[in-house]
């Protein structure tokens, strides 16, 4: 059995003492765990913000890509319309180079051409078969006329054939053959035409 010979006041004191010291301390450690919390939770601050400032530099780098994807996007569709009007602008229009070619490819070497002549068809003067009362698309865009020489009517006639089989060329016709005498030489002055089809176009129409 412990008797406490303090007195009272002192026994209170030193209660008093110990509930203050209890209390300081509980104070500075709740200060250490709020300073800890504080700095964790900036710590975790500055990392968010570095994740953020990485995202924020991605979706930069992915706006430029996307402009640059856009900008070359419409390069293509102006460059598509452009190549749509040169289509539309080429179509139907007749390589006079090429007929050229291909006529000197064909004709006989006992025949020559004296004049040569090529028109293209329009709404304005497209032939109207006789009891048509309107334009049919016969597949037709221009006609070639030609006059010349040959010995004789046979090579005349080997002329027209040979027309025919140039891709493009149809209807060869023979306006008119008979025989003419030039110095001492008796030959055949023709004049025939040709028409063209969309086979001798520059841009067919199945490809505009």
């Amino acid at each position: 059995m412990r008797v406490n010979l303090l007195p009272p006041e002192i026994l209170e004191r030193q209660k008093t003492r110990r509930r203050a010291v209890l209390v300081g301390t509980a104070g500075v450690v709740v200060i250490v765990l709020l300073v800890g919390f504080a700095f964790i939770q900036q710590q975790r601050k500055a990392q968010i913000d570095e994740e953020v400032a990485a995202q924020e530099s991605i979706n930069a780098g992915l706006q430029q890509e996307i402009a640059s994807l856009q900008e070359f996007d419409l390069l293509q569709q102006e460059l598509a319309a452009s190549r749509g009007e040169l289509s539309v602008l080429l179509l139907n229009e007749i390589l006079w180079s090429g007929v050229l070619r291909d006529i000197s490819l064909v004709i006989p070497g006992e025949a020559w051409l004296s004049s040569f002549s090529g028109s293209i068809f329009t709404p304005e003067n497209t032939p109207i078969v006789e009891g048509q009362t309107e334009i049919i698309d016969t597949g037709l865009i221009g006609q070639v006329s030609f006059s010349g020489l040959a010995f004789d009517h046979r090579v005349v006639a080997l002329w027209l054939s040979r027309l025919e089989e140039v891709e493009g060329f149809v209807n060869p016709w023979l306006d008119n053959s008979e025989h003419v005498t030039i110095g001492t030489s008796r030959l055949a002055q023709f004049v025939s035409t040709v028409d063209l089809s969309e086979s001798a176009a520059v841009v067919q129409s199945g490809a505009a």
